[in-house]
């Protein structure tokens, strides 16, 4: 006998209106995270999240300000996540224990759309084995043998931009120093140099790129099948669908032909030691084979070039801005420049710039008003409960800090918008560096955080030693340079896409170059 189809449909609707009932209750009543503060709706759906972080475009982050600042220090901001904004938790929670296994969240990792690279490797085991693999190569000794290329890569960068003087041209900084970052990340991950310094416009073809795909984070998470579904189209088809996701593919399509290349040099024999790259030694490594696959190393090739790229240029963009902006600071700096340098064209060693104190405290303060990565950093605890307060959180829950948050805390940072080098030259303020987590905090933190800090020594001291301001001029400076149509606006984030972002319709922090 035939159930009548209302029978069917009338069913399926009672199926559909129990699972909404029982998720509901559920989740405000029985889920083991039921007991944490925070707005019910966050509590309820995750189309709360993509509201604020797709359709109005990295906008979340603000949101989950506006919680704490009801709900106190820790918020249920999600069905399954738990946000904490206390500074001082910093280490409890991303700290490395020999008691407490920390995984990554892999619904938070899937943003990143490379899920085969070290950042992405959920499990900590898995993660502390690739990153072990890497490691040395990042070290501060093997960072100390780049010191020439480095500042080969920043002496041609201001060789440029005096160049440009004479014609009185408007320059795009941040391409300009993403140029001089990539080249020093390419030339020593893969072993040649685009030399994007010396092209026209500081080719922004890579920068765009790696934009593109960071500002497409917040999507990928919440739909991670777009960019599956790219990685199968033919190029041609998935560029006229999305230029976003097609070039971030396009992009792992490229390292992968590179990788493979390095693959045929180790089986030719067909090597130059001298230009042996991060790659010729994993390929040569013990890790297992599947760890040595050329999709696997292919992603890692982008996160490295992306990830050394993107953040250190915008870390060094914001400081030479607020540096264009502040005479007196600008004239502070360059007057430790100039002892420390004398010759403003020779070279000076990396140990030496490391221990100018004034010269510290700008790329601090250039690196916490950056605000490293912006989006939630969430970790899992796997064999012990997390105690915050007088609040539990069991294993198995992900539970998130947020850089920005921390960096532009007032009780931690008086005045958090300003530019004030001054705060960490005071001897009181000993205790800021513990704040200061641009490139994160604990056995995850940035692989290459002793290249960066070198490259933001390099870049800034070749810089300012040749170039100033009218108002803050050296005698043997070879230009000046004048903020150009931009503003505090250009550099202030307004939204989250995995790095920070400001105004849309910024062109960037643009100088004009003048004798």
């Amino acid at each position: 006998m035939e159930i009548p189809n209302i029978s069917i449909v009338y069913i399926s609707c009672l199926a559909i209106l129990g699972f909404i009932i029982y998720s509901i209750v559920y989740r405000l009543y029985l889920s083991p995270i039921a007991h944490i503060p925070g707005p019910k709706i966050a509590a309820l759906t995750w189309w709360y999240e993509y509201y604020h972080d797709v359709v109005h475009y990295g906008k979340y982050i603000w949101k989950v300000q506006e919680f704490h600042q009801q709900y106190g220090p820790i918020v249920r901001i999600s069905p399954y996540e738990v946000h904490i904004n206390d500074p001082d938790f910093l280490d409890a929670l991303y700290a490395a224990s020999n008691t407490n296994r920390k995984d990554k969240w892999h619904w938070y990792t899937a943003g990143l759309g490379l899920p085969l690279c070290t950042m992405a490797s959920d499990e900590q085991n898995l993660h502390r084995r690739r990153r072990a693999a890497m490691s040395p190569f990042f070290s501060k000794q093997n960072v100390r043998k780049l010191e020439p290329l480095i500042e080969e890569r920043a002496s041609t960068l201001a060789t440029k931009l005096e160049r440009l003087v004479a014609n009185e041209e408007v320059v795009p900084l941040n391409l300009a120093f993403s140029a001089y970052m990539n080249d020093v990340v390419v030339q020593y991950s893969l072993g040649h140099c685009d030399h994007r310094i010396e092209a026209e416009g500081f080719d922004p073809s890579f920068h765009e790129i790696s934009f593109s795909a960071g500002t497409s984070g917040n999507i990928m998470r919440h739909m991670n099948w777009i960019l599956k579904g790219m990685h199968a189209l033919p190029e041609k088809i998935a560029m006229r669908m999305s230029l976003e996701f097609s070039s971030f593919v396009i992009n792992i399509r490229q390292r992968l032909d590179e990788i493979r290349e390095v693959q045929k040099q180790l089986k030719s024999k067909d090597v130059n030691t001298d230009n042996e790259t991060i790659f010729h030694s994993l390929l040569q490594s013990d890790l297992p084979e599947s760890e040595k696959a050329p999709e696997r190393l292919a992603q890692e090739s982008v996160l490295l070039s992306g990830a050394g790229t993107h953040t250190t240029a915008w870390a060094m963009t914001v400081a030479t801005f607020y540096l264009l902006s502040q005479a007196n600071t600008l004239r502070k700096l360059k007057d430790e420049l100039e002892t420390a340098m004398p010759d403003p064209l020779a070279p000076v060693a990396l140990g030496t710039l490391e221990r100018l104190p004034y010269l510290t405290a700008v790329i601090k303060e250039g690196l916490r008003l950056s605000l490293g990565p912006s989006s939630r950093l969430p970790r899992i605890m796997i064999d012990k409960p997390l105690k915050f307060q007088e609040w539990e959180i069991p294993t198995g829950v992900p539970v998130s800090m947020t850089i920005p948050l921390v960096h532009l805390n007032e009780d931690i940072f008086p005045d958090p918008r300003s530019f004030h080098p001054e705060r960490w030259v005071d001897e009181k303020n000993g205790h800021l560096d513990r704040y200061l987590c641009s490139f994160s905090r604990g056995p995850r933190n940035c692989l290459g955080i002793n290249l960066a800090w070198a490259e933001l020594y390099i870049g800034l001291g070749t810089l300012f030693r040749r170039f100033g301001t009218p108002e803050a001029r050296g005698p043997a400076d070879i230009g000046c340079m004048e903020l150009f149509d931009t503003d505090v606006s250009d550099v202030e984030m307004i939204a989250d896409g995995l790095f920070p972002l400001v105004k849309a319709g910024s062109k960037g922090v643009r100088v004009k170059l003048s004798k």
